[in-house]
């Protein structure tokens, strides 16, 4: 079973700049999916979206979302990852790995 408090989020960092309530969710050091505020929406919607995925496989609706806050995102960022992470291989993890390092390597050239 997976650990949700071995999730960490850091400042989204594309091309050297990171970016304001902008963040990547980590897990063992592979990348998850994203929370940031989301500019321009109208002021009555949720302000705030994540996204919970894992390379190679493919996302369903009910993986992402709206959200009041960080904090909130988090929340069902949480709960999300807790039903896909129970789904996952060690294959799944291994061929993530693959696709993330690839991804890496393609952004480097």
């Amino acid at each position: 079973m997976l650990d949700n408090e071995s999730i960490t989020i850091h400042v989204t960092k594309i091309d050297g700049q990171s970016y304001p309530d902008d963040y990547t969710v980590i897990w063992r050091g592979l990348p998850i999916g994203r929370i940031r505020k989301s500019p321009g929406l109208p002021t009555h919607a949720d302000q705030w979206s994540w996204g919970c995925n894992v390379y190679g496989r493919p996302s369903r609706m009910r993986d992402s979302g709206q959200g009041s806050d960080l904090e909130d995102c988090m929340a069902k960022f949480k709960a999300a990852w807790a039903r896909i992470g129970a789904g996952l291989t060690d294959w799944d993890i291994a061929k993530a790995r693959q696709y993330a390092k690839a991804s890496t390597e393609a952004f480097a050239r």
